[in-house]
């Protein structure tokens, strides 16, 4: 098998639970998360479950998957608006306005 692969867990943020309505649930033992399935009221088996599906489509028969490398580029921010603080003349009389 290739170098770089990782066994799948189901604290993976590209693992899913196609069970409808999703039966995941996180739960906290002291400084540790497990997920739990409510179907079975046991503990979620992740790769193996007939259920779980990995979101990213890296996940092999054998239970293990590539972690994604792509990198997130943060958005740009918007183009600065300037307004005018003072309506036009022409423009206040339309509506009606003194200044």
């Amino acid at each position: 098998m290739a170098t770089g692969y990782v066994e799948c867990t189901a604290l993976c943020k590209s693992f899913k639970c196609e069970k409808q309505p999703p039966v995941m649930k996180i739960k906290k033992r002291g400084n540790n998360k497990e997920i739990w399935c409510t179907w079975i009221d046991e503990e979620c088996d992740g790769p193996w479950c007939k259920f779980g599906k990995c979101l990213d489509r890296r996940m092999t028969d054998d239970g293990k998957c590539k972690p994604s490398t792509k990198k997130i580029e943060p958005a740009a921010p918007p183009p600065a608006v300037e307004y005018p603080d003072a309506i036009p003349r022409e423009i206040a009389k339309k509506l009606g306005r003194r200044d």
